[in-house]
């Protein structure tokens, strides 16, 4: 059976901020690529109407699987938490109109001084919120072992073992389910534990590479540090089925993301024989 396999295009976000580039347009360039779908920043659909949402989807060659979000519900301060929060659900309804599958969202920032066990009940508190609307909308949620966006001024508050662990332990009590990427897992040295806590909730992979881990630099997948291979391969081996994401992070524009999606397709085709 053939491996779903899509894309989020990090090395080329500032072509779809400025216009340069569209979704449709990206969505056409997948399937050139052997792409069964693409993955898209919740930003790309942000600023458009529901009607322009759906105009988009009725102009895809191939579906989005995923809209990745940044949400940020470990924030003190409960009025911007509840703009969080406000801002995630608007997300999904948009992801819905655009025809995804999943939203990434993500736990928040590990704010300093904050005690462990209030951020894990606020993030707890904002995913039981969006998992009603996930309800509603059918569009599903995937909690990722998340480093740290650019825009962000502190790492991830899951970019740490224990921390996940008990943060996970929280929210599988919800219907979400995982997006496992492999660069995160590997840059906190302990990803066969993270997996293991984490195994048959699994629904995708983010292929992610990193060039190093102090500092924490990514790289295109497959040229990186990050065993792909046995990774994915043990990932497979918790019964997984889902779809593989490339996360082209490695800022070498198209051609980095035409190398990674030969890449991606050959790792699922060797693994699955």
């Amino acid at each position: 059976m053939r491996t779903q396999i899509s894309c989020l295009p990090v090395s080329l976000y500032p072509e779809f901020f400025s216009g340069e580039r569209t979704v449709p347009e990206y969505s056409r360039q997948a399937k050139e690529l052997d792409l069964d779908a693409i993955d898209i920043n919740a930003l790309f659909l942000r600023e458009k109407s529901m009607e322009e949402i759906q105009q988009i989807r009725s102009e895809l060659t191939v579906p989005v699987l995923m809209v990745s979000a940044y949400s940020d519900f470990t924030l003190p301060s409960e009025e911007k938490r509840a703009e969080a929060l406000e801002t995630a659900i608007a997300d999904m309804r948009r992801a819905q109109a655009v025809g995804a599958k999943y939203i990434r969202l993500t736990a928040g920032q590990a704010y300093p001084g904050e005690p462990d066990d209030q951020m894990v009940q606020r993030a707890y508190d904002c995913f039981a919120k969006c998992a009603e609307v996930s309800a509603e909308t059918g569009v599903k949620i995937l909690l990722e072992n998340h480093s740290k966006p650019g825009a962000w001024e502190y790492p991830d508050y899951d970019f740490h073992v224990e921390r996940f662990l008990n943060l996970w332990e929280a929210l599988k009590t919800l219907p979400i389910a995982v997006n496992y990427d492999t660069a995160n897992a590997y840059a906190l040295k302990e990803w066969e534990r993270l997996l293991e806590a984490v195994a048959g909730r699994i629904e995708t992979v983010h292929l992610n590479d990193l060039s190093s881990i102090e500092p924490l630099g990514f790289a295109r997948i497959g040229a990186g540090i990050v065993p792909m291979q046995e990774i994915v391969q043990a990932v497979y081996d918790t019964g997984f089925n889902g779809a593989l994401c490339i996360e082209e992070a490695g800022f070498q524009g198209w051609d980095g993301i035409v190398k990674a999606a030969a890449y991606a397709r050959e790792l699922s085709e060797a693994i699955r024989k």
